[in-house]
């Protein structure tokens, strides 16, 4: 697994053109956060990705206008366990069932 860090200019479609880079070549897209970062955004990937796909990948990148810098961090072997909190949570409903009313309210 590789992290990815992109940073970009919060324009019109920007994000969307980083995701589609990744989404096109069938690759899984287990861990994605965008967030304000100064002046700018970052998005943070976590991909299982070979050599190739990542020189693929930062090209592709770089080609968009309003990407401003992409790094790669060293290989991460097992992510997951090692942040507990990017997992998905469990057990709790979706937004759109306690929004209807169809969700269980649980107390502590």
């Amino acid at each position: 697994m590789h992290v990815f860090h992109v940073r970009y200019r919060n324009t019109q479609g920007t994000l969307m053109r980083i995701l589609n880079a990744v989404s096109r070549r069938g690759i899984d897209l287990p861990y994605v956060q965008a967030e304000p970062a100064e002046h700018t955004h970052k998005a943070t990937l976590l991909l299982d990705v070979n050599p190739k796909q990542i020189g693929q990948l930062c090209r592709d990148w770089h080609a968009i206008v309003d990407v401003i810098d992409v790094r790669s961090g060293a290989p991460i072997k097992d992510l997951w366990n090692q942040h507990a909190h990017w997992a998905p949570a469990v057990g709790h409903p979706p937004v759109s069932a306690a929004e209807n009313g169809n969700a269980r309210h649980a107390t502590a």
